[in-house]
C-alpha cells in the first residue's frame, strides 16, 4: 500500500507539470486525427506474492487526438502476470499453499500466472506537442478480467471464491510517448498502472493478524509499438496547412508563419491568397499582415487603388493607398508623382487658385506652377477673375503681358486696344510710348492711331508742329496740316495765323495784297488782314514789289506802312519820288520829288546796318533793306548824277581796325548798288574815313564813363553811317 501513495504523489507532481508545461499551440500532435496502434512489452504486478518477475503484456487501440495537447484512447490489452511460489511465501502464507495437492489440485508449482485481459479508456494530456517527441501522461477507467493459475493453465486453489467473478472495474494511469516519424507513423512507448480494486489479482487475498489487507493489487505494462495515423491530417505548426501541403508549396511545417509576414500560411494560402514564401507577396514594400490588418489594401496587388504608386510608397509618401486621388483634385496620386510633379496631398500645388485636375483637365495650366505663362497673374486669377488664358501671357496678341496690363497699364487683357485709339496696347506701351489706357495721350482731340498711321503726327504732342494748334484742330477745325507748322508757307505758323493775326493759315494772303502773310508779320509789319495797311490806295504787296518807270528809272518800293514813305507831304499813290523827300508839284511827273542835288551835297544813311565787325548788311534789322531802298533811289534820281560813298565808323575798335572796316563798307555798299543796276559810272568811287568825320563827338575820361551803355551806343549809331556826296549834278 506504500507504492499506491507514491502513485498518488506522483500523480499530483505530474499534473503540476502538465499545467506548466502545456502551453504550446503548436503540434506534431495534430488535433482531430485517429489512429490505430499496438504496443507489445512486459508486465509487472504488486500484490502477496510480489517479486521481481516480468511477464509479456500488451495491447491494441485507437487514439483521437481531440487537441494538440488533449488525446482520447481507448483500447483491448493482455497481460500475464508471473511470480515464483518461494518456501518464504509458503511459509508466510500456508492456508493458501496448504489447498495444493487436496481437492483435486495439484503439488505448488515452481510459478503462477494471472492472465489478464484489459478494456480502457483515458485522457492523454500531450506535455510537448510541437515537438516531433512528444510526451504525454494520461488517466482514465476500464475494466479488467483475470484468471490466476498454474503454469500449466489449471486454476488455483481458490478461484472458486474469488469475489466479483473475477471482473473489476480499474483505474489506469500512466506515462508515455509518440516519436512521430512521419505525419502518419508515430513509434510510441507507454507506462501503465492500473488500480485494479481487487486484492485476488493473484488469487489471493491473506488475513494477518485476524485482518483482511486493506490494500489493491496493482499491475503495470509497459512497452513499446507504433501507432499509423488514419483519419485527419497533420498541421504541426497549426497554421491551417496540412504538413502535406505545406511541403507541397514549399513552407515550413512546423513554422506557422514561414514567411515572417504576420500572417500564418493557412490564413495566406486560403483565406487572403498571399504567397506564404514572401513576407511581401505584392512587392509593394508592405508586409502581408500590415495589408490585411493595419492599412486594409490588398496583399495581392501591388496598387490597391491603381492610382500608379504601390501601397507601400503611398505610406510613405503619405496617401491614401484606398484612395487613387487622395487629395480628390481629379489626378491620379501616382501621376501626381510620376508625370505632373504635383502634391498628391495637396488640392492646388501651386496655390494658384486651381486644383490640379482642372490645370491639366480644363485648362492645360502647369499645376506645378502658379503661373504657367509668366505673364505676372496666376493661373486661378486668369481663370476665375480675369477671364484670360492661363497658357498664354499675352491673352489678346497685343504685345503686353496680361498682368503687366493689369497691374502697370491698367489695360483690357482680353482687348488688344484697349482704348480703341487704332493702335494695340503693346505698341502704345513700346514702340509709342503711349497711354494704352487713353485714346488720346496727349489730348489734343486726335486719337494715337490716327495720330500714327493717318496724320503721322505725334500722339505725344498736342501740337506737333509746334505751330501752337493742337493737331486735332488742325485736322478737325482748321484743315491745317498737323505737321506742318505753316501749312500755306506764309512764314506765319498756324496757330499764330489763327490766334493771333487771325490770318487764315491755309492761305498764304489772306488780304490778297501780294505779301504773303509772314512777309507781312515778320518782314514789313504790315497788317495781313489789310491789303493796303497805311491807306495809301496801293497794296502792300504793291508798295513792296512795285517797280514803275519816270523817264526810263524804275521807282522803288515805298513803305507799306507809311502813306508818305518820305514824310513829304506827298502820298506815296501821288509821289513821283516816294523814297526822296520833295515838295509838292501840279507836274505830276515832278510831283513829291526834291529839287536836282547840287554838287558837295551830303546825305547820311545811318540806317543801313552792317553785322558788328563785318561789312556784311544784316538784314535781321529792320530799317536796312528800307535805307539801302532810299539810298538807290537817291542815286537813281536822275540820269546824270554822279555820287561818292562814303564809309563812317565809331572810335569802338580803334583806327587800325576801322579804317578798312569804314573802306570796305562803302565798298559794299557801291558793289549793292551796281547790283541793283546802277551804272558803275554813277558812282564816282568810295573812301572810308573810320572815325576821323563823327556827326557827333564822343566822350572820352570821366565822361565816358559816367555815359550809360545805352547812350553810348546811341551815341556810337549816330557816327555809324554810309553818307553820300553829290560830285556831279542832275544838269
Amino acid at each position: 500500500m506504500r507504492f499506491f501513495s507514491k502513485i498518488k504523489r506522483g500523480g499530483m507532481i505530474a499534473a503540476a507539470l502538465i499545467f506548466v508545461l502545456s502551453t504550446s499551440l503548436y503540434a506534431q500532435s495534430e488535433g482531430s486525427r485517429v489512429g490505430f496502434g499496438f504496443t507489445g512489452g512486459g508486465a509487472k504486478y504488486w500484490g502477496t506474492f510480489t517479486d521481481n518477475q516480468i511477464w509479456f503484456g500488451g495491447d491494441l487501440f485507437v487514439r483521437w487526438n481531440i487537441i494538440n495537447q488533449l488525446s482520447l484512447q481507448a483500447g483491448a490489452g493482455w497481460a500475464q502476470l508471473r511470480y515464483k511460489n518461494t518456501a518464504e511465501n509458503q511459509v508466510k502464507y500456508p492456508e493458501f499453499y496448504a489447498r495444493f495437492g487436496q481437492g483435486g489440485f495439484g503439488a505448488v508449482p515452481e510459478k503462477s500466472f494471472s492472465r489478464i485481459s484489459t478494456y480502457e479508456t483515458f485522457l492523454s494530456w500531450n506535455l510537448l506537442p510541437r515537438e516531433k517527441f512528444v510526451p504525454f501522461i494520461f488517466g482514465g477507467v476500464g475494466l479488467t478480467n483475470w484468471n490466476p493459475t498454474y503454469d500449466d493453465g489449471k486454476a488455483l486453489p481458490l478461484n472458486d471464491v474469488i469475489p466479483d467473478n473475477k471482473q473489476k472495474i480499474m483505474f489506469p494511469f500512466g506515462a508515455g510517448f509518440e516519436m512521430y516519424l512521419s505525419d502518419d507513423i508515430v513509434f510510441n512507448g507507454r507506462a501503465t498502472a492500473r488500480i485494479t480494486g481487487t486484492n485476488w489479482l493473484d488469487g489471493y487475498d491473506p488475513v494477518i493478524d485476524g485482518k483482511a489487507s486493506d490494500g489493491d493489487d496493482i499491475f503495470m505494462t509497459f512497452g513499446a509499438g507504433f501507432t499509423y495515423y488514419v483519419f485527419g491530417d497533420s498541421d504541426y505548426d497549426n497554421d491551417g496547412l496540412t504538413n502535406s501541403r505545406e511541403r507541397e508549396i514549399g513552407t515550413d511545417p512546423n513554422n506557422p508563419d514561414t514567411d515572417g509576414d504576420g500572417l500564418k500560411d493557412g490564413e495566406e494560402v486560403f483565406t487572403y491568397h498571399t504567397d506564404p514564401l514572401k513576407p511581401d507577396t505584392d512587392s509593394d514594400n508592405l508586409t502581408d499582415y500590415d495589408e490585411v490588418f493595419k492599412y486594409n489594401t490588398q496583399p495581392t496587388v501591388a496598387d490597391t487603388d491603381t492610382d500608379g504608386l504601390n501601397d507601400g510608397e503611398e505610406i510613405v509618401r503619405k496617401t491614401n493607398p484606398l484612395l487613387a486621388d487622395t487629395d480628390t483634385d481629379g489626378l491620379l496620386d501616382g501621376d501626381e508623382i510620376s508625370k505632373y510633379k504635383t502634391n498628391p496631398l495637396k488640392t492646388d500645388s501651386d496655390d494658384d487658385g486651381l486644383n490640379d485636375g482642372d490645370e491639366i483637365t480644363k485648362y492645360n495650366t502647369n499645376p506645378a506652377v502658379a503661373d504657367t505663362d509668366n505673364d505676372a497673374l496666376t493661373d486661378g486669377n486668369e481663370a476665375n477673375n480675369t477671364k484670360t488664358n492661363p497658357t498664354i501671357a499675352d491673352t489678346d496678341v497685343d504685345g503686353l503681358r496680361d498682368g503687366d496690363e493689369i497691374k502697370q497699364f491698367k489695360t483690357n487683357p482680353l482687348k488688344a486696344d484697349s482704348d480703341d485709339d487704332g493702335l494695340n496696347d503693346g505698341d502704345e506701351v513700346k514702340v509709342h510710348n503711349t497711354n494704352p489706357a487713353l485714346a488720346d495721350t496727349d489730348s489734343d482731340a486726335l486719337k494715337d492711331g490716327e495720330e500714327i498711321r493717318k496724320y503721322k503726327t505725334n500722339p505725344l504732342s498736342d501740337d506737333t508742329d509746334t505751330d501752337g494748334l493742337k493737331d486735332g484742330d488742325e485736322v478737325n477745325k482748321y484743315k491745317t496740316d498737323p505737321f506742318k507748322a505753316d501749312t500755306d508757307a506764309d512764314g506765319a505758323k498756324d496757330g499764330d495765323e489763327v490766334n493771333k493775326y487771325r490770318t487764315d493759315p491755309l492761305k498764304a494772303d489772306t488780304d490778297g495784297d501780294n505779301l504773303s502773310d509772314g512777309e507781312e508779320v515778320n518782314k514789313y509789319k504790315t497788317d495781313p488782314l489789310k491789303a493796303d495797311t497805311d491807306g495809301d490806295t496801293l497794296s502792300d504787296g504793291e508798295e513792296v514789289n512795285r517797280k514803275s518807270k519816270r523817264d526810263g528809272v524804275s521807282v522803288e518800293p515805298t513803305n507799306p506802312l507809311k502813306a508818305d514813305t518820305d514824310g513829304d507831304a506827298v502820298r506815296d499813290d501821288t509821289d513821283y519820288c516816294p523814297l526822296i523827300a520833295g515838295k509838292a508839284n501840279s507836274d505830276a511827273a515832278k510831283n513829291g520829288c526834291p529839287e536836282s542835288p547840287k554838287v558837295g551835297t551830303k546825305t547820311d544813311f545811318p540806317e543801313i546796318l552792317f553785322i558788328v565787325g563785318t561789312a556784311n548788311f544784316n538784314f535781321e534789322e529792320p530799317g536796312t533793306a528800307g535805307a539801302l531802298a532810299k539810298l538807290l533811289a537817291y542815286v537813281k534820281q536822275c540820269d546824270n548824277l554822279r555820287v561818292m560813298i562814303e564809309g563812317h565808323t565809331s572810335s569802338e575798335g580803334g583806327n587800325k581796325i576801322n579804317q578798312p572796316l569804314s573802306t570796305h563798307r562803302a565798298e559794299a555798299v557801291r558793289t549793292w548798288l551796281i547790283q541793283q543796276g546802277v551804272t558803275p559810272t554813277k558812282v564816282f568811287g568810295t573812301i572810308g574815313y573810320a572815325s576821323t568825320r563823327p556827326n557827333l563827338r564822343e566822350p572820352t575820361g570821366k565822361a565816358l564813363k559816367a555815359m550809360s551803355a545805352k547812350e553810348l551806343d546811341d551815341l556810337r549809331g549816330k557816327n555809324r553811317r554810309i553818307t553820300v556826296a553829290v560830285q556831279h549834278g542832275c544838269e
